[in-house]
């Protein structure tokens, strides 16, 4: 995988359109995948596709996720399911 600058543009761009309460979920997401893909010792050859790799990640799980209000109006946990969206993602990439 190498670098894909048109993604990181595209992602700016997205950032420019959304409230400051999906900035803050959609970074929030970043930094839990990140979390949790260093816990499992998850790399790439190249840290800045990975990183990518991890926006597009948590811009799939906002997107799937759209319409839950955590502890809300829904059973599922946030750790929990990005936890486990996370590991079938890096699963995808072994």
């Amino acid at each position: 995988m190498y670098f894909k600058p048109h993604r990181v543009v595209l992602c700016l761009k997205q950032f420019l359109l959304m409230t400051s309460a999906k900035v803050y979920s959609l970074c929030e997401a970043v930094a839990d995948i990140t979390y949790i893909a260093a816990e499992k010792k998850y790399r790439t050859e190249d840290s800045r596709a990975m990183i990518s790799q991890f926006i597009e990640w948590a811009e799939d799980f906002e997107r799937i996720h759209k319409n839950v209000e955590w502890g809300i109006n829904s059973p599922l946990d946030y750790i929990e399911s990005i936890y486990h969206f996370t590991f079938f993602k890096i699963n995808q990439w072994k």
